[in-house]
């Protein structure tokens, strides 16, 4: 699975929830802290649920390469400068990254090119954990973690660097 087709994914749960899709589309629009706090409930709860359905009717290799696809994603924003906004401590900030890439491509393409529109604390924790407890329940066996990249705050050392 490409980065293309992770995306899509992501946003075919989006477009199962109209309400939460106008509202996403209003805070890309206008980054308006109310909003996004808003959306860090509806992430973590409707887009979740909406998620896992999607990743059941998927295939065994779509599922990998989806998982494999948001530890890229997670590693790729463990930034000091993405931290320094979100001010999530090492399982916090884990979290706000998660709610960083379940807003979708838009909203994480934004947040990783100008950390600045990011606000602290509001996270979305299930959405980076999801695919590894549909892939066992399907399964019946774990996905080896972090098997290229790690999702652990500070893992992205490049990130780090002062």
């Amino acid at each position: 699975m490409d980065q293309k087709q992770f995306w899509q994914i992501i946003e075919s749960a989006w477009k199962e929830k109209p309400e939460a899709l106008a509202l996403r589309a209003k805070a890309l629009a206008e980054n308006d802290v109310e909003d996004i706090i808003t959306l860090g409930d509806v992430v973590a709860d409707d887009i979740a649920d909406s998620l896992t359905e999607k990743l059941y009717e998927v295939e065994k290799e779509e599922l990998e390469g989806f998982i494999l696809n948001m530890e890229e994603r997670l590693y790729h924003i463990d930034r000091r400068d993405i931290q320094a906004r979100t001010e999530g401590a090492a399982d916090g900030f884990i979290y706000c990254r998660c709610f960083i890439v379940g807003m979708g491509e838009e909203y994480y393409n934004k947040a990783d090119k100008d950390p600045s529109i990011l606000f602290s604390d509001i996270e979305a924790e299930g959405i980076g954990y999801l695919a590894y407890g549909v892939y066992a329940d399907r399964y019946d066996e774990d996905f080896e973690r972090n098997s290229i990249h790690s999702i652990e705050t500070k893992s992205n050392k490049a990130g780090w660097k002062k």
